[in-house]
């Protein structure tokens, strides 16, 4: 009867062990993903590639309400020279050389200037309504931004929480999950992608500092913006 309970025990110990470790490890890929770039700095990120933000639509609109107080100004001018010569003979006198002589010469330059107006723009602008589509743009962004982080997001948690039994299936879930993830890079102009590398890289960093090893290589000190090569 002892030696039946010691058989119990061990065996309870060396099946909780196993699956004590394995939900450290779940647990340790689940806070890793906490991580990772925020689903507003992928926002952020993307209004910033595409130049287009909440400051910069009200600037654009504010400029076009008040347009019509910058004139128009037109400037022409011109420049012209002519010499006018006149001779006139007298045959009673010299049938060759000349009795009377006329001559005139010179150089014109004109500058003209004009400055309109145009008053009735200050009452409506057509181009406000150009400036307030950017607006319907900024939202398109911040959707397509936002479904794109949440889907790939619920196929790491599912990865980590029901991971896939074959490998084909395996396969597929990792397509998929670099498939979302250089959507995301596209749509934040290469930020979201040179940031996930950035912070593996200090992750990494603290792990050999805490170990006491040198890192080989340190992490970028800014990101880039968006956009830039």
């Amino acid at each position: 009867m002892y030696l039946r309970r010691i058989l119990i025990i061990c065996t309870s110990v060396m099946l909780a062990v196993p699956m004590a470790s394995a939900q450290r490890s779940m647990q340790d890929r689940l806070e890793k993903l906490k991580r990772e770039p925020s689903v507003r700095q992928v926002q952020e990120a993307a209004l910033r590639y595409f130049k287009v933000n909440q400051n910069t639509v009200a600037s654009m609109r504010h400029r076009a309400g008040i347009k019509a107080l910058a004139p128009v100004m037109e400037v022409s001018g011109g420049f012209n020279r002519s010499t006018l010569d006149e001779d006139t003979i007298n045959q009673e006198f010299d049938r060759t050389d000349p009795w009377i002589i006329k001559g005139a010469g010179g150089d014109a330059w004109n500058v003209r200037g004009k400055l309109t107006w145009n008053l009735p723009l200050l009452v409506f602008n057509a181009e406000e309504l150009d400036v307030a589509s950017l607006a319907g743009l900024m939202e398109g962004l911040l959707k397509e931004s936002t479904r794109l982080y949440f889907m790939r997001r619920r196929l790491q948690v599912d990865m980590i929480l029901s991971p896939p039994t074959n490998q084909a299936s395996l396969l597929s879930k990792q397509l998929r999950l670099e498939e979302l993830t250089g959507l995301l890079d596209a749509m934040t102009g290469g930020w979201f992608g040179w940031e996930l590398k950035r912070r593996e890289n200090l992750a990494l960093s603290g792990q050999l500092r805490t170990k006491g090893t040198v890192p080989g290589a340190q992490a970028p000190t800014a990101a880039p913006s968006p956009g830039e090569d």
